[in-house]
């Protein structure tokens, strides 16, 4: 479980004033010394005494104490997720991100940002609405392998909608992010059937990417996965909420991949796709498909 990963948070404050002691500090402090200087005292009285007087000291010191710390958490007002409310929330996040982040963007994501934007202004992406998509593939890009000049479109899993109401449109902008990764691919001519996986790899990084400007510490998906499964427990019915921690659980398995190629390729593999899958880069074989496809 993502629930795991979660690190141990500081114990809160004491409420009210706390006052320094000064005779504890001195008498520990008598005592460290006298350890240093008695003969009769081996090396580990001397350290219990050392680790014994810092842990007063901390003890008893109220600017030494951590300060309490609420959890990261991803901001979900349960609103039904849209093309246009992904890319705009999306748009936020990452001028946020340009802001406050130490290092350059990396380019590829950067591309593939704004090459979102301009699928969707071309209106070459939207919910998918055949019903033909199966239910673990979050997204496809799609285009004609005859056509050259075609340039294809993205069809986003209508679930992704709903699954929004779970998880939040930044979250779900993962997937529309991943497949304008291959769009932007297909559009430099660098999208080809023979070369799936390398394909795959791209549009993976580039999402790993992505989770990396939402949600830096990955704090934010794993107490939106535990607070989903408790809710699971509850409401098993919920169909959603099921969708939306199988969705949670892939964009962990790819987190963990760091962004390496080996891993990358290692997870695109246990997924599926294969080189020449179905005859289209991006496409899915859902029969081989282990969870969410995004």
């Amino acid at each position: 479980m993502l629930l795991a990963a979660l690190p141990l948070r500081a114990e809160e404050s004491r409420k009210g004033p706390i006052l320094v002691n000064p005779a504890v500090i001195r008498t520990q402090t008598d005592d460290l010394r006298d350890a240093v200087a008695g003969v009769s005292v081996d090396d580990s009285g001397v350290h219990a005494r050392a680790a014994g007087l810092f842990e007063n000291i901390q003890r008893e010191t109220p600017l030494m104490r951590p300060a309490p710390r609420l959890m990261d958490r991803e901001p979900v007002d349960g609103h039904v997720g849209t093309i246009d409310g992904m890319i705009e929330t999306a748009k936020q996040r990452y001028d946020h991100y340009k802001m406050t982040a130490s290092e350059v963007p990396a380019a590829d994501l950067a591309n593939a940002v704004d090459y979102a934007k301009a699928l969707r202004a071309d209106k070459r992406a939207d919910f998918e609405r055949g019903g033909k998509m199966a239910e673990n593939q979050m997204g496809e890009f799609v285009f004609s392998l005859q056509d050259k000049l075609d340039a294809g479109r993205v069809e986003i899993n209508a679930r992704m909608a709903l699954m929004a109401t779970r998880i939040g449109e930044a979250f779900s902008y993962a997937t529309l992010v991943h497949e304008a990764a291959h769009a932007k691919a297909r559009s430099e001519g660098r999208l080809s059937p023979e070369r799936v996986i390398d394909g795959e790899v791209e549009a993976y990084r580039v999402q790993y990417r992505w989770l990396l400007v939402i949600d830096p510490s990955a704090e934010r998906m794993i107490v939106m996965h535990s607070t989903l499964k408790l809710f699971l427990e509850r409401h098993p019915e919920d169909e959603a909420t099921r969708a939306s921690i199988s969705y949670l659980e892939h964009l962990w398995e790819l987190r963990n991949t760091n962004g390496e190629d080996g891993k990358l390729r290692e997870m695109i593999k246990r997924l599926g796709y294969e080189d020449g899958d179905n005859g289209r880069p991006g496409g899915v074989n859902p029969a081989a498909a282990s969870g969410p496809r995004v």
